[in-house]
């Protein structure tokens, strides 16, 4: 799914006409407009970015955490894609997601009140700096013939998923120009693997030459030895990209809301485990402004 300003125009204006019959029925009345949502369930997904049971099994403690706070049950919702989460939002089918940087900026545009509240201090690692942000890998075989990117003419790329902003959106942002052409001109064959997992087993298995990754996919695949046969290289990396964000709905009412940070930020200690096992420090608060470049990258993409 690419982010088509069409799509964004259409979606403005039908929250323009809905904010405009509303002024007509009510007489401008902020009362009127204003009931929120209380929901007996939270319902909660991630882009499937990794191993997604895995990270789900991870994300237990929090879970906990939630349900116990907001006195709610908590429904895991499993997307089969990034522009799923971003689609589940708008439609009101998620209340809380972990999602992408541009899946977040794509949500926004079609929901105002989605709100970005919190994201993960990710620890150094070999391809991780310390920090809320990561970076977008060029990665080859390192025992390859590939040096450079100039040398990948006509080689065949993997890319996670149209949605992924490392995978995606921001090499297509910042390397094509240089190219002078899209990447389906400079490249044999252009995949969608559908993660960043399976686009680092497709150069492994050598049905691709090389695939664009985000940071934290490699760190991950490091430490559990997947690439320890068949070393990979990096040929690039980006500047830093802000870390994925969590949001909810805006439309949740401000007690839960209240709720949900507190499961979040109010006891580091019982959420350990999570974030030793996505190799994070902490959670630490975010707002729409952190995402302002992407969106920019955003709304640059044909």
């Amino acid at each position: 799914m690419t982010f088509l300003m069409p799509y964004r125009n259409k979606m403005a204006a039908r929250h323009a006409a809905a904010g405009l019959l509303c002024l007509l029925m009510f007489g401008g009345s902020a009362r009127a407009t204003a009931k929120c949502e209380s929901p007996d369930e939270l319902r909660f997904s991630v882009i499937p970015a990794g191993d997604v049971e895995k990270r789900i099994m991870l994300y237990q403690p929090l879970f906990d955490r939630l349900q116990a706070l907001t006195g709610r049950r908590l429904r895991v919702v499993r997307s089969s894609s990034y522009a799923a989460v971003a689609e589940g939002l708008i439609s009101g089918r998620i209340d809380i997601a972990s999602i992408g940087p541009a899946g977040y900026i794509e949500a926004k545009n079609g929901d105002p009140q989605v709100t970005a509240f919190a994201t993960f201090e990710k620890r150094a690692g070999v391809y991780q700096t310390q920090g809320p942000f990561y970076h977008s890998h060029l990665i080859v075989l390192a025992a390859g013939r590939y040096g450079s990117f100039g040398e990948l003419r006509n080689a065949r790329l993997s890319l996670p998923d149209p949605g992924s902003t490392s995978g995606s959106l921001l090499p297509r942002d910042e390397l094509a120009p240089r190219l002078g052409m899209a990447f389906e001109s400079f490249f044999g064959a252009v995949s969608y693997a559908g993660s960043h997992v399976k686009s680092i087993d497709a150069l492994l298995r050598g049905d691709v030459d090389a695939a664009f990754v985000a940071s934290t996919q490699l760190e991950e695949a490091l430490r559990s030895g997947k690439f320890a046969a068949r070393p990979i290289k990096s040929l690039w990396h980006s500047a830093p990209i802000p870390y994925d964000p969590m949001v909810w709905r805006g439309q949740l009412c401000e007690p839960i809301k209240k709720q949900i940070r507190a499961a979040y930020f109010d006891d580091p200690a019982a959420l350990r485990s999570l974030l030793d096992g996505i190799e994070s420090s902490g959670f630490v608060p975010i707002d729409d402004r952190h995402y302002a470049g992407i969106r920019k990258i955003v709304e640059r993409a044909p």
